[in-house]
């Protein structure tokens, strides 16, 4: 399950993935506080989370052929760096008071599109990066990381986090993550 570790540019990957599904992970809460913070209509609650879902779906299929025509690893820097440009903007927005439900929905709607853009080339660039022998352990690793991180770990911290402070604070931790 190590081997692909003896890989740089492997290490250097799921390190920088590591990251970023902690940092998800995070968002997921962080989106709810905030929305709850702004308004207590489930409704809104329930856009901000179908513009998310929304965006990820109408533009998969986008992702894979982009994927497919642009360096994989062109597009993961790029989608990271909106994703960080998105989620600060959030967290300049609620900073200043000026932070609206139409806000959080057309931030997820980005981060959304962002996930249907990075999850094809991440698939298409691990295998250039490990030997086909390593690409299971590669694929265990990241089994491994996303519930942890993802479901677990980032969520928890974000609930911490936001706990104690407030989900603006939230937000621009999840940027520096991103």
């Amino acid at each position: 399950m190590l081997t692909p570790f003896r890989f740089r540019e492997y290490r250097l990957l799921i390190a920088a993935l590591s990251i970023v599904i902690f940092a998800e992970g995070m968002w997921t809460v962080v989106m709810a506080l905030q929305v709850i913070d702004l308004s207590r209509d489930p409704a809104a609650l329930s856009l901000v989370a179908t513009c998310l879902s929304a965006g990820l779906v109408a533009f998969v299929l986008v992702g894979g052929i982009m994927a497919d025509r642009i360096p994989q690893r062109t597009i993961i820097i790029g989608v990271e760096a909106v994703n960080t440009v998105v989620v600060a903007a959030v967290a300049m927005l609620g900073a200043t008071g000026l932070l609206r439900i139409w806000h959080m929905a057309v931030a997820a709607a980005l981060l959304g599109i962002g996930a249907a853009f990075f999850f094809p080339a991440y698939s298409a660039y691990l295998p250039r990066i490990l030997p086909a022998e390593q690409l299971l352990a590669a694929n265990g690793v990241e089994g491994v990381l996303r519930p942890v991180l993802q479901r677990a770990a980032g969520p928890a911290v974000a609930g911490v986090l936001v706990g104690a402070t407030f989900p603006t604070l939230g937000s621009g931790a999840v940027a520096a993550l991103f």
